[in-house]
């Protein structure tokens, strides 16, 4: 026969009391301090004597610990290292500001450079050029001093021939070419300039000199119409002193006057064109001679 007990009830308490006691007893209770290290010495072993046992306890039990487990010394100590590493951050940032400002002045007075020489070459552009040339305008760049400097710049320049006038183009041609090679330094755009107004100078020169040549044409076809005209002037004239003789014979007046010899017409046209001709003949220059004083 079987007989089956039923387990007692029992009334089970959940709650971990003594876990939450410990948790809370390890809050409260104050941190043990650190043993002092002992130095051995091998000439003596001697036991220490109840003053010098309460000494020490007395000197670690003076030491206060905070709510991080360390003492008001180590507090210093790590406040010390946090000090000088400060310090050091501060010289570094210190130096790198002293760089940049170094980088920042030599910038400055490169642009300054840079600034002066762009308005030296654009003014003597302006000024040599004259009616011709314009204003100077400049190309800028803000420096680290918030100041600005031309770092570049550009003269208009009018470079177009004067219409039927070579002398007037030749003048001008002239200028513009001394404008543009103005500057102690010319650039590349400038001696490009200077090349092109030689060109059209060249041109109007040329011009100039076919306006010459077709003006001295003109000038001797009137100086031989001129020549023909007082020998067809002289022709007739002797025709009308010939024909007055004649009437004079045939009136057979004995108190008639005689006529004056008048000079030949052919005679004076060929003394014109020679004298016409060696005043367009050069004189020739004078022997060299050398003469020597002792």
């Amino acid at each position: 026969m079987n007989i089956v007990t039923p387990p007692p009830a029992m009334n089970l308490n959940t709650a971990n009391v003594y876990t939450e006691t410990v948790v809370r007893d390890n809050q409260l209770r104050e941190a043990i301090p650190k043993p002092t290290p002992t130095n051995p010495s091998f000439t003596e072993n001697r036991n220490l004597s109840d003053s010098e046992k309460g000494r020490s306890n007395n000197i670690e039990e003076g030491k206060v610990y905070g709510s991080n487990g360390k003492t008001e010394q180590d507090k210093k100590i790590e406040g010390k290292e946090e000090g000088e590493k400060g310090e050091g951050q501060e010289k570094e940032k210190s130096e790198q500001e002293q760089q940049q400002a170094e980088q920042d002045e030599q910038i400055v007075q490169e642009l300054k450079s840079r600034d002066r020489e762009v308005r030296l070459h654009e003014q003597a552009h302006a000024r040599v050029g004259g009616q011709y040339a314009g204003s100077p305008s400049y190309e800028y760049q803000r420096g680290p001093d918030g100041n600005n400097y031309a770092i570049g710049g550009e003269v208009m320049i009018d470079v177009a021939p004067i219409e039927g006038d070579p002398q007037g183009t030749i003048e001008k041609m002239q200028t513009v070419r001394a404008a543009a090679l103005a500057p102690a330094e010319p650039s590349g755009a400038d001696r490009a300039i200077a090349a092109d107004a030689t060109q059209k100078l060249s041109a109007a020169q040329a011009d100039l000199a076919k306006a010459a040549i077709s003006g001295e044409e003109q000038s001797g076809g009137r100086r031989v119409q001129n020549i023909q005209t007082r020998r067809l002037s002289g022709e007739q004239a002797k025709a009308e002193t010939e024909e007055e003789q004649v009437k004079l014979k045939q009136d057979a007046d004995p108190y008639a006057v005689a006529m004056p010899i008048e000079p030949d017409p052919e005679i004076q046209a060929r003394s014109l064109r020679i004298s016409d001709f060696y005043q367009h003949v050069a004189v020739p220059d004078k022997p060299a001679s050398l003469s020597v004083q002792i």
